[in-house]
């Protein structure tokens, strides 16, 4: 039987709720089409308000979530691809935009790229013709349906077109990204930025919906799962992330995904 390396699912939420839509990150691709509601879309140091159309591209294990500016009814389409899809597919080349990890590439493709290009389109001859299937079938018509849609992406420029108003805000984030593997304190960055650690907690979290002890550890699992799938040992790739502890990691990894480590990493 072949294996599904994708997952899309079309959902609308009546009544959204910001507690319910945490920053997170995956090993897989995302491809999020915003189709209603009232919200703001934040990947890692980035914020992109959003209107109908609009596709996000999430790549592998940025941080990112949904944020609701209001309880208007939320509908969505996502398509998680795995990066396996690519090579199973002989389609390498539509791979670029999900590799693209540098700060310049963005992850908004707007509203009006998405109509005239025909992306949104072939999202719909997706749902039609995965209307005659099973949800867990594949097809090679549904395969090339999603072939097309990584096409078109891959075609297309994405653009980062709104950042957060906080400049300080922004460059604490960047300045996580960046040395999440090393001993940082709120007090550190008191200092560094020259900004209150009260404040910083208070923006950060309202920002992120997270402390940035929370960031920086879900920073830190993401690169243990990369490192484990490069074939490092467990202990060396939690020590590289930045668990000086193994214990602390161990904790850490059991609280954010369930099963111990050594299950499944």
């Amino acid at each position: 039987m072949k294996v599904k390396y994708y997952y899309i699912d079309d959902v609308l939420t009546l009544m959204p709720s910001n507690a319910l839509f945490q920053l997170h990150t995956h090993d897989e691709y995302e491809i999020f089409l915003f189709l209603e509601g009232d919200a703001n879309y934040i990947v890692e140091d980035k914020i992109y308000p959003l209107n109908p159309y609009d596709i996000i591209v999430i790549r592998k294990n940025e941080l990112h979530r949904i944020y609701h500016n209001s309880v208007a009814p939320y509908r969505r389409i996502t398509l998680h691809i795995s990066p396996a899809f690519f090579h199973e597919n002989n389609c390498t080349d539509y791979e670029a935009p999900f590799l693209d990890i540098s700060s310049a590439s963005g992850n908004k493709i707007p509203a009006n790229i998405v109509r005239s290009s025909g992306l949104y389109d072939a999202f719909l001859r997706h749902k039609k013709y995965s209307d005659n299937f099973t949800k867990s079938e594949d097809t090679p018509i549904l395969t090339a349906a999603i072939i097309e849609i990584l096409y078109l992406v891959n075609q297309l420029t994405l653009v980062s077109t709104t950042d957060f108003s906080n400049g300080t805000l922004k460059e604490i984030i960047s300045y996580l990204n960046e040395h999440f593997t090393e001993d940082i304190t709120l007090n550190l960055l008191e200092d560094k930025f020259y900004i209150s650690k009260y404040y910083l907690c208070r923006a950060f979290r309202k920002a992120t919906g997270l402390t940035v002890h929370e960031y920086i550890r879900l920073k830190r699992l993401a690169m243990v799962r990369d490192l484990r799938a490069g074939g490092m040992n467990i202990g060396d790739a939690a020590l590289q992330a930045g668990f000086h502890d193994y214990s602390a990691f161990y904790r850490a990894y059991k609280k954010e995904f369930g099963p111990a480590p050594g299950k499944n990493l």
